[in-house]
């Protein structure tokens, strides 16, 4: 693994041998819960762009460094200093950052232990997965500190749900990580101990599977979110089809076929 200690953000790499590398983008300023200013937002942005650029690429962990948080919020001392104008480019800036990780081509997972609230809460909510520590707290604080929760906050409904968004946003309040695996926002809860460990698992599955068929899943994905039912279900059609134009399906059937000629 390498890396440059003195950039807020940081990029290291895992290598799986001939199944390919898993990035890990890491929030760093633990000294300050590795909130998002202007320069971390746009550093995180610019670290997802250049991590695609790995064609050996699987998946990808973001988290942030230290004990205490995943990412704390939005800096909230560069945004109590905005005008009009100076707020849009600020917001535009984390919404970048969380849309680059959108657009990433293979599974995001986050990694959170600690504070995840505000700007971090929507950072997490862009990955496709999320595992966090029993000692988590997650939050969208916005309307307490006077503004509105928004840009990615805008995926929570579908994550999980208009009562449960509403519940969050228009009240503040912080909730335990518990209450974030109820709602469904957390799909692994684990202990502090046990946090890299049941990580690394979901990062085996993902490297042993086909990575074709990895990147097409997740495209599909992306597709259902925004094209109703039926054109979603004919997506899917052309996305199989389009799997057979490789060898890929014949290398990854070929173990299973021969198992089964062998038993018989």
């Amino acid at each position: 693994m390498s890396g440059d200690h003195e950039a807020n953000v940081i990029i290291t790499w895992d290598e799986h041998g001939d199944k390919g590398r898993v990035a890990r983008v890491m929030m760093h300023n633990p000294a300050r819960l590795n909130v998002l200013d202007t320069s971390m937002a746009t550093q995180l942005a610019q670290s997802m762009k250049d991590v695609v650029q790995e064609e050996k690429l699987r998946a990808v962990v973001v988290t942030g460094a230290g004990d205490r948080a995943f990412i704390g919020g939005a800096d909230i001392h560069e945004f109590s200093q905005l005008n009009p104008d100076s707020a849009r480019t600020f917001i535009t800036n984390i919404h970048l950052a969380c849309q680059a990780i959108r657009d990433c081509p293979v599974p995001v997972i986050a990694r959170i232990h600690g504070y995840c609230l505000g700007a971090g809460m929507e950072v997490a909510a862009a990955c496709d997965m999320r595992i966090a520590t029993i000692d988590s707290l997650f939050g969208m604080p916005e309307v307490q500190v006077g503004v509105p929760s928004v840009i990615e906050a805008a995926l929570l409904p579908r994550i999980i749900g208009w009562g449960k968004t509403n519940e969050l946003l228009l009240t503040g309040q912080t909730i335990t990580a518990h209450e974030a695996k109820d709602f469904g926002f957390v799909e692994r809860l684990v202990s502090t101990h046990a946090l890299d460990m049941h990580l690394q698992e979901w990062i085996d599955d993902i490297v042993i599977a086909a990575p074709n068929a990895v990147r097409s899943q997740k495209k599909l994905i992306r597709t259902w979110e925004d094209v109703p039912l039926d054109q979603a279900i004919e997506a899917g059609i052309d996305v199989f089809s389009e799997a057979f134009e490789t060898d890929e399906v014949q290398r990854f059937t070929a173990p299973f076929l021969n198992k089964k000629k062998k038993k018989s």
